[in-house]
């Protein structure tokens, strides 16, 4: 079992539109999509698209935190969340005719410290049962700058593997807990190391010097459409997809962070786990619906996508 851990839920709408967006002005859309979102619930998705169980935990409430679950019901994901007083936000994803997307972002209402303390009981409750435990996303207000440290460490103790896909100080704090992986893009690597990497070569350079200085196992970094980058103590791998035509790309980091989870699991060779974890993301890129994706298009896009070693 894989657990995913969000504690900045949403529910994630795409609008997508019949003509380009116009500022000022009056917007009709003309489709509408409702998803449980958070980045751990776009991870949990893509495990159970992947066929294994997972089980959905972080914080939801109110009115929204019902629909949540009630649309994780409807897409068949196990889900043990601590309910809290504050409403879950509502976040925006803007989409239109030409692939353009942008998105609103609603910031997580305030949890009380009972609430952050129930948070830990159960994740270490669901990652005792757990081969991978993923925490992903940003936080809510009154959560603490250092709870995936803690979070991360608690798991880390007991011998389970962590993922980590956050950004900024949530990021750094959280490097002395040693996640087993960590999927920064260059704006993280730059609050890691003090420099943003710019060319392939430096970007290279910055993840094996992550997986190096701060001891983490795996550093992946996304190079969108054109693959990824994995340190590790085997060296550095880069992996590159083939080439499609971008229908709504939200959500494709989480899936890879979700794939990579169900790749450990399965004890896959470290390539072929990078392998895998793209051609998931990039069928994500190939479905309107954030966080969801076809298996057999991402069996199809694996078989184009390719992995070599570059140091």
């Amino acid at each position: 079992m894989i657990a995913t851990v969000t504690l900045n839920t949403s529910i994630d709408k795409a609008y997508q539109l019949a003509c380009p967006l116009v500022d000022g002005t009056v917007m009709r859309v003309e489709n509408c999509i409702d998803n449980a979102g958070g980045k751990g619930l776009n991870a949990a998705r893509a495990v159970a698209t992947c066929g294994e169980r997972v089980v959905a935990t972080g914080f939801a409430g109110g009115n929204n935190g019902r629909l949540l679950c009630e649309l994780l019901d409807a897409d068949g994901i196990e889900h043990d969340f601590v309910h809290i007083k504050s409403e879950t936000r509502c976040c925006v994803n803007v989409l239109e005719p030409d692939g353009r997307s942008t998105e609103f972002l609603e910031p997580g209402r305030p949890v009380s410290g009972e609430e952050v303390a129930a948070v830990r009981a159960k994740v270490a409750e669901i990652a005792a049962a757990a081969d991978v435990v993923t925490f992903n996303g940003s936080v809510p207000a009154g959560a603490g700058a250092n709870i995936y440290r803690e979070l991360v460490g608690a798991v880390r103790a007991a011998g389970k593997p962590a993922i980590l896909d956050t950004s900024g100080t949530l990021l750094v704090n959280s490097l002395e807990a040693r996640p087993t992986m960590i999927k920064p893009n260059t704006d993280e690597i730059q609050a890691i190391l003090g420099r943003k990497p710019e060319s392939l070569d430096e970007i290279i350079a910055a993840a094996r010097e992550v997986h190096e200085k701060c001891g983490i196992e795996r550093v992946v970094v996304s190079l969108g459409g054109d693959g990824a980058v994995m340190a590790c103590a085997e060296g550095v791998f880069r992996g590159r997809a083939p080439k499609i035509e971008v229908v709504n790309p939200v959500g494709s980091g989480d899936t890879m962070v979700g794939a990579f989870a169900v790749a450990m699991a399965r004890g896959m060779a470290l390539e072929d786990q990078l392998a895998y974890a793209m051609s998931c993301a990039s069928a994500n890129c190939l479905s309107a619906s954030t966080g969801h994706f076809d298996m057999e298009v991402a069996e199809g896009l694996r078989a184009g996508t390719s992995v070599e070693k570059v140091a």
